[in-house]
């Protein structure tokens, strides 16, 4: 045999593939115990498995050459078709083009202590949508909203404007205890009909007092 033919290595091994197929036990923590041909081994999760393995899973696997099981993936899940996918550290979803959807016949739901919302323009949709918070804090330059009814229950209500303009077809205003307003000056005007009905009414001036009119009826 010549030196060259000696440096040739053949594309067929005759070795035994490592990968392997087996089912899953049990699963304690991170500790998963396999079954591959009737021997229980201890295995872990190759970082690139997402899903979950459960018991009675049937995976495919590759022993390393430390002798180290790791699961690839999960083949078949028998019975229950429910999934859990978890990531070992930080990850990111992204796409370098075009739009990413996530979509579900049924429910989405989002658990997280912080949750971080950063986009150009934000569009929510719902028939029905209940938001309940401990403290709200918002900021911006312009507020617009329009609604049939709106009802605010509360036990303090405190607003504090530059100016505000209010423009109702009709405004109704009940008070149960006393109401109280303070202005620098006040002004009202009305087309129609003013009219103050009372049980007791005070008006004092510590200047002078005016009231101007055709006619003045009193008594």
């Amino acid at each position: 045999m010549n030196s060259s033919a000696s440096k040739i290595v053949p594309i067929h091994s005759n070795n035994k593939s490592a990968v392997r197929t087996g089912s899953v036990t049990s699963v304690i923590s991170d500790e998963i115990i396999i079954n591959m041909a009737g021997d229980k081994i201890k295995a872990k999760k190759a970082f690139s498995c997402f899903i979950d393995p459960e018991p009675g899973d049937i995976i495919i696997c590759n022993e390393s050459e430390t002798g180290k099981v790791y699961i690839l993936g999960i083949i078949e899940r028998p019975g229950t078709k429910k999934i859990s996918i978890s990531f070992p550290s930080d990850a990111q979803i992204k796409t370098k083009r075009g739009s990413l959807s996530i979509n579900s016949p049924d429910s989405v739901s989002i658990a997280s202590n912080n949750v971080n919302c950063f986009s150009k323009k934000v569009i929510h949709k719902s028939h029905e949508a209940i938001l309940s918070y401990d403290n709200i804090t918002a900021s911006g330059s312009e507020l617009q909203a329009s609604f049939k009814t709106v009802r605010l229950i509360s036990n303090l209500i405190n607003t504090m404007a530059k100016q505000v303009i209010d423009k109702f077809k009709g405004y109704i205003r009940s008070t149960e205890d006393s109401d109280m307003v303070k202005a620098g000056h006040m002004a009202r005007q009305v087309d129609g009909l003013f009219s103050i009905d009372s049980k007791h009414t005070i008006m004092n001036s510590k200047k002078s007092t005016k009231i101007d009119g055709e006619k003045i009826l009193m008594g």
